[in-house]
């Protein structure tokens, strides 16, 4: 069989699909072995990383060479700010009605207090919390970095490996700027090798990609394979506010999407299950940058200036799926604690998760978490209560973030972009 033809069928939506189930299955069996399919996850992982440095120099400066070479660019950044905006002010809206509507399905009774108290103490016992809390300081001093100096990268290279994916971003932007600068003035243009670079890491991500199913078995079911259905019973009602929330803002985002290219939400949702799929296995978004941007300009035909600019600096810096999370876990956390929620504190809760989100940038594991401390805080809510129990959740919970965050992402470009002109009927 031609290699060719194993990546396309490793990249049909019904290859995604049956890789995401069989790795839920896997897991959910809880066999010993299921650990013996980490390293090879991890191998996975490891070879999707090796092109995205490479991949995101050679993106992001031929997005910005495009939009200064626009006339219209200056709009076109308007109008991806605009759905910024829009996006964010609908997900937290979503966020706040399904969570309640959720959470009122659950009466907590005093046995469900009893067993919360019990997993709060078996899972505290077995993680740092102290490091949990405060992450940044149980660092070395040397490693403290403050204010804007904390997302300039001194060392790209050692920011990749740190998987610290803004700092990425801000040397691509910063060398994309000096590019355009220096091609107006230099004899010749190092935008066509760029284009080349970018070709290249498609065309690498695509061998890479024949692996997809069995690399995404094998990072899914380790994970699931460490919770039980009994947690689920006794985290009912927080694992049903995230997940329903979640599952709408990805079904609203698709039929955004679906609407602004022109084109089925059927096909939408087919086309992008790859990179969903990517991102629930890896809980990496900017890992699925390639692969997202391929499914919107090359099947969806969405505006490649638009996803060229937007997927890999979205991806990296705007973390929809931790605004959803932090919100949802607050609500629990004041819905056990009996503490209600006015307009206005849903209004503050909203602006301080998103704040919150950008401080999980480079972060991942248990630290991850430790941002949501600042939402719960104004609130007089217990992040030393919320911590195990979100603990517990994080293995499903980070999937599902990585996967709004592409969906969000992907949503925000089609809206700004619209479909690529040459194929407007």
């Amino acid at each position: 069989m031609r290699w060719s033809v194993l990546t396309k069928v490793a990249n049909r939506p019904s290859v995604a699909i049956v890789s995401v189930l069989l790795g839920l299955a896997i897991g959910l069996s809880r066999s010993p072995h299921v650990v013996l399919l980490k390293p090879f996850g991890e191998f996975y992982l490891a070879l999707l990383q090796i092109c995205i440095l490479p991949f995101l120099l050679a993106t992001i400066p031929l997005a910005l060479k495009a939009a200064f070479a626009n006339t219209t660019g200056i709009g076109s950044v308007a109008r991806l700010a605009i759905c910024v905006v829009v996006s964010l002010t609908v997900v937290t809206l979503t966020t706040i009605a399904v969570s309640s509507v959720a959470l009122r399905l659950y009466p907590i009774t005093d046995n469900v207090r009893d067993q919360l108290g019990g997993l709060v103490g078996s899972t505290a016992s077995s993680v740092d919390v102290e490091f949990a809390l405060r992450p940044v300081e149980m660092k070395a001093a040397p490693e403290i970095s403050v204010g804007l100096t904390s997302i300039l990268p001194t060392n790209v290279f050692s920011a990749l490996s740190m998987n610290d994916s803004l700092k990425v971003v801000v040397f691509s932007i910063i060398f994309g700027i000096g590019l355009v600068a220096a091609d107006s003035q230099a004899g010749e243009s190092a935008f066509g090798v760029l284009r080349h670079v970018q070709r290249t890491c498609i065309l690498l991500f695509e061998w890479f990609n024949v692996a997809m199913p069995l690399g995404v078995i094998s990072l899914i079911a380790p994970q699931i394979a460490q919770l039980g259905p009994q947690t689920y019973a006794v985290l009912a009602p927080l694992a049903l506010a995230f997940l329903a929330s979640a599952g709408i803002v990805i079904v609203v985002s698709i039929a955004v999407i679906a609407s602004s290219l022109k084109v089925s939400p059927v096909k939408v949702l087919s086309r992008l299950l790859p990179p969903l799929s990517l991102a629930a296995a890896t809980r990496n978004a900017i890992v699925c940058a390639p692969s997202a941007l391929t499914a919107m300009t090359d099947d969806l035909r969405a505006s490649r200036s638009a996803c060229n600019l937007f997927i890999p600096i979205g991806f990296a810096a705007l973390r929809s799926g931790n605004i959803v999370h932090f919100m949802a876990a607050t609500m629990f956390i004041g819905y056990l604690l009996e503490r209600p929620f006015s307009p206005t504190d849903f209004a503050m809760m909203a602006a301080l998760a998103l704040m919150a989100s950008f401080a999980t940038i480079g972060i991942a594991g248990v630290a991850g978490l430790a941002p949501v401390a600042a939402v719960m805080g104004p609130f007089g809510l217990s992040f030393e209560l919320a911590l195990p129990l979100l603990i517990v959740l994080d293995p499903v919970a980070s999937m599902v973030r990585g996967m709004i965050n592409v969906a969000v992402g992907c949503q925000i470009a089609a809206a700004a972009g619209g479909r690529e002109a040459q194929y407007e009927r």
